[in-house]
């Protein structure tokens, strides 16, 4: 892992210092070709020999690999910046040259001794293959991660019992607790019986919450809170949870409960209103339960044979049975030293559904399991999951165990996740591939695998967010130690902090702790990144690729780590405006800028930033950016700018930006750069001809983004597309309807008049459709005109007369959302459930929020009725940028 994490990171490192424009020269050609001819070798060796395998001898040059890569990017990263400071790109022929001489060589001596180790590994597995002729499959060909959601095997029966306690007669509160060991499938149960159509229909409100070890009362009341779409001040959540619960008949789900002092802060907040409201608390341990005064206790018990053998072939074969009858005998083996464990079942089955479909490959990993001793206690599940890991192929062994610098039931956005692997130097690149699409199939990799669990998918099926298992977690945490990949500081002592290169502090580090991660963090001058809630910490190091903190550190002072690749950085006083330095264009190797400040702030960037030729995200709050020099570097690798304000889309533009596939515009009086002939160089969206996703806000009351300016404006590479606040008339549409790849399209008050009669012909790949806030009256429009529309929402459409109920013969729909339009549009769209209902179609669903619902949710506060209105405004808002991001 180590080994081939290294020389990927250097070889991309050798790559983008020849191709950068003012520091190809700082090395003599010959020798950096040479170094990197020796890392391809290692790099094959690596990944075509058994060096992992577990033996002393593998993993000392594995060790000895990584070395040496690490020492070679030292030298060259820091012979750049010592260049850089000193204003110079000029090649030098000092001490630096004779350090790249010197671990060249010893890659030398790797090499020879690895080729002696891999020609002995050889004949050991040719032996081994004389031995083994019973082959069934030599490859499992790779499968695309699926978004259909599988029953729960085993857990059928468990749903039925449970779903019985909440929903019989009995009108007192009651609290309902599943209790089992790590990796049982508590929350699985708890979550197939919270998703449950019927659950739904029975209860008024529905809300989740993950407590977790670490916790507090304010989280879980936020997380609570945004369950049921309500927000709140930090000191008032709890009374804004209790007056929301108030006379309604609830279902309250705290998931992963580790103690009853967590429950003691929490209980009093959830009024037994008599009408059968349900609290279900999941815990590992039976005294907690019986602690929180449950009323009903259900411990989950291991799978029985037959259930884990179909919960196995499910994740090995992706089949109810197994397709090959040579593996059945020494599958149920595996299967039963797993011991029922649903969790150690399906990670050890998403292992073997890509590896080898030999008898004697699965015969030898079922000894590796017997060799673990035969309990249950949570270090012998982690060496059960640990056989998983140790069998990954290399390119997925360092980007699983980075997935545990995240806390603990934190969902994890899958293009921060990207973005990060691609900034830590771990994806090879691959011709006609971005490096952000090579990480996506890593990432669906490892869900395939089940290491890694689906959050949210987007609207096109891909992942939007993911998650890992505690103890999944618990096994990155464990290996990362071993192994020094990253330090995890926990409240506790520097000392064993050593040979690390990544730091990782996830709680807000008290003031008297600050001196000595200071003092530590100073002293580590080979740290590679740095993520951190930090409090006067230093943030300044030499060779520091990854930074993410929230500090009171100026900009000037973040601008000096000038190795940096991935930059997320929030001031503590984030309502003022920021100015990036332009010392900014230093930092050689930007590819990441994430600046965090409030709705009312803005950051503003220097002319500078136009030299960064590397920088491939720029995803600000609002960021203002100065028109480009004419003697600007080409930013082919720009893929995504965020939040541009009032930026001049002028050709000049076009031109440094050609490859951007998401773009986001806002247009605003009020701020910087504000003219109204920005708008008349929209014209030039056209010319980016990699455009995948637009979106184009205009604040102004009269927006000047109307349909004359924006004729011809998309490229017909677009697939998302969502307009706020721009002048349009429903005829318009024809423009947008034609664009051949369009998916997803949001209009937001942009477009004005009655009537809307779609042409035949139009929009036929939309699969997402948003109108917000209109004055449309009559919708002229059948299944023809939209014929594989998914999910349709409507918001804000007061004067609508009814929804063509011909849309409900689409066959792909599945969700319709009204939320606060005419009376007449939410009885039309019961009718199409109904109708549809009656056709057998029990899949589409119907989702209704109308104003009559919010004021009896709120009866007792009229008073601040609007700012609730609002409140639900934002969070269904937010949830249709969801299911369209």
């Amino acid at each position: 892992m180590a080994a081939y994490a290294a020389l990927v990171s250097l070889m991309n490192n050798i790559e983008q210092m020849m191709s950068h424009p003012r520091l190809s020269t700082v090395f003599e050609k010959k020798q950096i070709e040479s170094l990197g001819g020796k890392a391809d070798g290692l790099l094959d060796l690596v990944t075509n020999s058994n060096i992992d395998g577990g033996s002393k001898e593998a993993s000392d040059l594995e060790s000895q690999i990584a070395s040496a890569a690490h020492a070679a990017e030292d030298v060259i990263e820091s012979h750049i910046v010592d260049q850089i400071a000193a204003g110079s790109s000029q090649a030098s022929h000092g001490c630096s040259l004779l350090d790249l001489q010197q671990i060249t060589e010893e890659m030398d001596g790797i090499m020879r001794k690895g080729a002696e180790l891999k020609e002995k590994w050889r004949a050991r597995e040719e032996q081994a293959a004389h031995g083994d002729m019973d082959v069934v499959e030599e490859k499992q060909p790779l499968t695309t991660t699926t978004t259909g959601k599988a029953s729960p095997v085993g857990l059928e029966d468990d749903v039925i019992h449970i779903m019985d306690k909440l929903t019989i007669h009995q009108p007192k509160q009651q609290i309902i607790s599943i209790v089992g060991m790590g990796g049982m499938g508590k929350t699985t149960l708890a979550l197939n019986v919270y998703e449950n159509s019927f659950i739904k229909e029975h209860f008024d409100i529905r809300a989740w919450a993950t407590v977790s070890q670490q916790y507090s009362d304010k989280e879980i009341f936020s997380k609570l809170l945004s369950s049921i779409a309500q927000s709140g001040s930090e000191n008032d959540l709890g009374l804004k949870l209790h007056q929301s619960l108030c006379g309604r008949r609830y279902l309250i789900v705290l998931d992963d409960i580790w103690s009853v002092e967590a429950w003691d802060e929490v209980r009093r907040y959830f009024p037994d209103n008599g009408n059968g409201s349900r609290i279900v608390l999941t815990t590992r341990l039976s005294d907690v339960a019986s602690g929180c005064g449950s009323t009903s206790c259900f411990t989950m018990k291991p799978l029985d044979e037959d259930k884990s053998w179909v919960l196995f072939c499910r994740s090995a074969f992706q089949q109810e049975h197994c397709p090959y009858p040579q593996l059945e005998n020494v599958g149920n083996e595996i299967v039963r030293l797993c011991r029922g464990l649903p969790l150690s079942i399906v990670v050890i089955g998403g292992f073997l559904l890509k590896s080898s479909r030999t008898v004697g490959f699965w015969k030898e990993f079922a000894e590796n399991i017997k060799s673990i001793p035969n309990s249950m206690e949570k270090q012998e599940i982690l060496d059960v999951l640990s056989l998983s890991y140790n069998h990954l192929p290399p390119h997925l062994k360092p980007c699983f165990l980075y997935m545990g610098i995240f806390e603990e039931d934190r969902e994890i956005r899958a293009s921060r996740i990207i973005k990060l692997w691609v900034a830590e130097g771990f994806i090879k690149p691959k011709r006609a591939q971005m490096l952000e699409e090579i990480a996506e199939g890593y990432l669906n990799d490892l869900v395939d695998r089940n290491l890694v669990l689906v959050g949210r998918y987007r609207y096109n099926g891909k992942i939007r967010s993911c998650r890992l298992h505690d103890l999944i977690r618990d096994l990155c945490l464990k290996v990362s130690e071993k192994d020094n990949f990253f330090y995890h500081y926990v409240k506790r002592s520097l000392d064993n902090m050593t040979k690390e290169r990544r730091f990782i502090c996830q709680d807000f580090i008290e003031s008297e702790d600050v001196p000595e991660m200071s003092d530590a963090l100073k002293s580590a001058q080979l740290l590679r990144s740095l993520v951190c809630i930090g409090f006067m910490l230093p943030v300044v190091f030499k060779l520091l690729r990854v930074l993410t903190v929230i500090s009171d550190c100026s900009t000037e002072d973040v601008m000096q780590n000038l190795n940096l690749r991935c930059l997320t950085f929030q001031p503590l006083d984030s309502d003022t405006w920021v100015w990036l330095p332009p010392s900014i264009s230093l930092i050689w190797n930007l590819q990441t800028l994430t600046i965090h400040v409030e709705h009312n702030s803005l950051v503003v960037a220097p002319i500078e930033i136009w030299s960064l030729s590397q920088l491939r995200h720029v995803e600000c709050s609002r960021i203002y950016l100065p028109h480009p020099p004419n003697d600007c570097v080409v930013m082919g690798n720009l893929q995504t700018l965020t939040k541009a304000v009032n930026l001049r889309l002028s050709e000049e533009v076009c031109k440094r930006i050609p490859n951007t596939s998401k773009l986001h515009l806002i247009y605003d009086k009020k701020l910087k750069g504000y003219d109204d002939c920005l708008f008349d160089h929209l014209h030039n969206l056209g010319s980016l001809h990699k455009l995948q996703s637009l979106k184009l806000v205009s604040t102004s009351e009269n927006s000047s983004c109307n349909a004359d300016r924006l004729k011809c404006a998309f490229p017909v590479s677009l697939k998302k597309l969502s307009l706020k606040n721009c002048s349009l008339v429903w005829n318009d549409l024809t423009i947008i309807g034609s664009l051949p790849q369009l998916e997803a399209l949001k209009l937001d008050d942009s477009v004005k008049g009655q009537k809307w009669s779609p042409v035949n012909g139009e929009f036929l790949g939309l699969r997402f459709l948003s109108i917000i806030d209109c004055d449309l009256r009559c919708w002229d429009a059948d299944s023809s005109h939209f014929p594989v529309l998914e999910k349709l929402r409507l918001e804000g459409l007061m004067h609508l007369e009814e929804i063509p109920l011909d849309i409900g013969e689409i066959p792909t729909l599945e969700v319709i959302s009204v939320v606060v339009c005419s009376e007449s549009a939410e009885i039309s769209a019961m009718k199409i459930k109904e109708e549809e209902e009656s056709l057998g179609n029990e899949g589409l669903q119907v989702q209704i929020l109308d104003i009559d619902e919010i004021l009896d949710a709120h009866a007792q506060e009229i008073p601040i009725f609007i700012v609730r209105l609002h409140q639900e405004f934002l969070a269904f808002r937010w949830s249709s940028d969801y299911l369209y991001d």
